[in-house]
């Protein structure tokens, strides 16, 4: 599919490194003591263990009840450290929910540029999401449920990030309609639809403590993308090899 990922990027360069090198970020060990390494590897180091750290601790605890000093505890740093790499909670909340969903964002487009047939494409985007969710289950549960708890700094690039899957979607209609010619062009609120419908099944999988199924949602994820289509199929809900 040419120029869909310059489309979708959520920022320029965005789409250059692998998924493993934006969330979780790589991890790099310092040594005990005193030692040579270079001051942007230390601090990426730190950054990284801050942001795994604020994920699992919201996942857990929820983004009210974590608290600067459950982040660095886990994280295994000092107080200064973290107030180097960030102004404060929601910075850093913010901070690891932008490369969490970019990595995300990142593995869907991949898992649809593999592909040329657009169902198989509409398959394997919905397919991605649904893997990354279940491969980073305390970013599920923290970027997915706790995002209106951290304000509104939060839900603002839940919006932008939201907007991306949508022009995805509109590319990918653009594809049916060029296979179906009587397929009529549908208003964005369409593809707004299609987003938020699979958003809320994926949310009320998390909440029902069902994080693990929910590569079960695939068939019916796609019944319904394709309804708000005008493809619908009951073929869709056999299940796939």
């Amino acid at each position: 599919m040419p120029g869909l990922r310059s489309r979708v990027g959520v920022y320029p360069g965005a789409m250059e490194s692998t998924v493993s090198e934006v969330w979780p970020a790589p991890r790099v060990e310092l040594p005990r003591g005193p030692h040579g390494l270079p001051r942007d590897v230390v601090e990426r180091s730190q950054r990284s263990r801050l942001e795994v750290a604020l994920v699992d601790a919201v996942a857990e605890k929820g983004y009210v009840a974590t608290t600067v000093a459950d982040i660095i505890a886990r994280a295994g740093v000092s107080r200064t450290t973290f107030y180097q790499q960030f102004k404060d909670k929601e910075d850093c909340f913010l901070q690891a929910y932008r490369r969490g969903a970019t990595a995300q964002l990142r593995r869907v487009v991949e898992a649809v540029e593999s592909a040329s047939d657009p169902l198989e494409q509409l398959r394997r985007n919905i397919r991605a999401y649904l893997a990354a969710l279940v491969e980073y289950p305390a970013c599920a549960r923290a970027f997915l449920l706790e995002v209106a708890a951290a304000g509104p700094r939060a839900l603002a690039f839940k919006d932008e990030i939201e907007l991306r899957y949508v022009e995805l979607f509109q590319r990918l209609h653009a594809r049916f309609r060029e296979r179906h010619p009587g397929l009529p062009e549908l208003p964005v609120e369409a593809f707004r639809a299609a987003v938020a419908a699979v958003d809320d099944m994926v949310v009320r999988r998390v909440l029902e403590g069902k994080l693990a199924e929910l590569a079960d949602l695939e068939p019916v994820a796609l019944y319904v993308e394709l309804a708000l289509f005008g493809l619908p199929s009951l073929e869709v809900l056999r299940p796939q090899p």
